[in-house]
């Protein structure tokens, strides 16, 4: 059996996988060299070229990743998934159809993180803690509560505290699907309190707070990730972590949500499992 097939599975309706490659885990498993026979002829293309060693790194990773996971869960194998970009440019299933299951794919310095459920708009994010961004610069373009909530903080806190408000606003731009046709300043998270969060609307793309879910964590310590998905009615999400190694093997690994809403940590313990 094909790699990355052996444990097909059916997406479970109440929970998203999010699935974790860290590069320094396939340089240790030494498996770059398989991973370009995965890919179709565009995204070979697209990874030459890139100009920077470091992004077609990431863009290997992040196909090689894609394939072998979604082969977990349908009869279909790494190889054989056909993907075609959506209006921003991210890759979506065309064949087969229906898509057996709604993806999302992010990456940031050493890490590629991609979000799996069982249908309904998903978004990811994820940045690198320590990546060099000014970051005061860029929150002129958040809603003004937001930067109101950032004034009031130390230098420490306050540039942490921009990269989570990031990730929740990227995460939730792509699972709208508008990119930035929804500026940044018009919608706002209030994360005062410890644990949770709050979104609201300012400007004219206005939405409902409650058809979504939000979960937010750290990743070793260096890397914050936001997940957001669209609820049923209101059903309450699942969310759980995997590392992964694609063509090596994947482990289930605990997590601690830092905030949420609408999200928990799916049950079960650490498993681990050789294969995609």
């Amino acid at each position: 059996m094909p790699p990355g097939t052996a444990a097909r599975r059916p997406p479970d309706p109440e929970r998203i996988d999010l699935w974790c490659a860290f590069l320094a885990d396939i340089d240790a498993a030494r498996r770059w060299g398989e991973y370009p026979a995965l890919l179709d002829a565009e995204e070979r293309r697209r990874g030459q070229r890139l100009r920077m060693s470091a992004d077609r790194r990431r863009h290997l990773a992040a196909r090689a990743l894609a394939r072998t996971v979604l082969s977990r869960y349908a009869p279909v194998a790494p190889g054989e998934w056909v993907f075609e970009p959506d209006a921003h440019g991210r890759p979506r299933i065309r064949a087969p159809q229906p898509a057996p299951v709604e993806f999302n794919i992010a990456h940031s310095g050493e890490l590629v993180v991609l979000a799996v459920g069982p249908g309904g708009a998903l978004g990811v994010d994820v940045e690198a803690l320590q990546r060099r961004t000014d970051t005061v610069a860029l929150e002129r373009y958040f809603a003004p509560a937001e930067c109101a909530a950032l004034g009031a903080l130390g230098a420490e806190a306050r540039r942490r505290r921009f990269f989570e408000l990031w990730t929740l606003k990227e995460a939730y731009l792509k699972a709208r699907g508008v990119g930035l046709r929804l500026p940044l300043g018009g919608f706002a998270f209030d994360l005062a309190e410890p644990g949770a969060l709050a979104l609201s609307f300012t400007g004219a793309f206005a939405d409902q707070s409650a058809r979504w879910a939000f979960a937010q964590l750290t990743l070793r310590g260096q890397y914050v990730v936001a997940v957001c998905a669209e609820r049923r009615a209101a059903q309450s999400l699942e969310l759980a972590v995997h590392e992964a190694v694609p063509l090596a093997g994947q482990r289930r690994v605990s997590a601690q949500l830092s905030r949420a809403a609408h999200f928990t940590v799916a049950e079960g313990g650490p498993a681990a499992s050789s294969g995609g």
